[in-house]
């Protein structure tokens, strides 16, 4: 039963950005029995076919593109000490922890550390009322986006530090700037 488990968490990883980002697929065979599956520990498989366990809770992880950890990465250290952001038109998800800003002129650069996944951050822009989303781009350790909000359009990069935590940088600017990058270009 552990090995047919095993193959399906395995088959069920992908080549190539699997790789890259690990895999935290669960196996898709039901337990034969209801006793069997409060015994056996869940089992998953990194993209190199290394196996691990981990004690079955209610609730299934969620998968990386819905937002789940980076296994491939590093577990997350304590996030930064912050420092004081009142920058007009900045839109950050809740528990963004500001790190630096810097006055460029028409535009204001934004450093942040967040607890997120780059899937999560771009699923909050998605989500958010109010924004007008101009381009999204996400490859699952890395999401930009350029939105704009009022009289303000930013742009949002997101990196991935470690399985759940991500670097924020975000340039804000009236809505007339054309200064601002572009989504996978800038």
């Amino acid at each position: 039963m552990l090995r047919r488990r095993l193959a399906a968490a395995v088959a069920s990883c992908t080549v190539g950005l699997g790789a890259l980002i690990g895999c935290s697929a669960q196996p898709t065979t039901q337990p034969e029995s209801e006793s069997e599956s409060e015994a056996e520990p869940a089992v998953s498989a990194d993209s190199t076919g290394d196996a691990s366990t981990s004690t079955a809770t209610t609730g299934a992880a969620q998968p990386i593109d819905e937002g789940g950890p980076l296994v491939a990465l590093p577990e997350c250290d304590a996030p930064p000490e912050g420092v004081e952001a009142d920058v007009d038109g900045l839109v950050l998800p809740e528990g963004a922890v500001v790190t630096e800003v810097e006055d460029l002129g028409k535009l204001v650069s934004v450093r942040a550390y967040i607890e997120q996944t780059p899937v999560q951050v771009r699923l909050f822009y998605a989500k958010e009322p109010g924004l007008e989303l101009f381009e999204i781009e996400d490859e699952i350790y890395e999401a930009e986006v350029l939105f704009g909000s009022g009289h303000y359009r930013s742009y949002v990069k997101v990196q991935a530090q470690c399985q759940q935590g991500s670097l924020l940088l975000a340039y804000v600017g009236p809505g007339d700037s054309g200064d601002l990058p572009s989504v996978g270009g800038g």
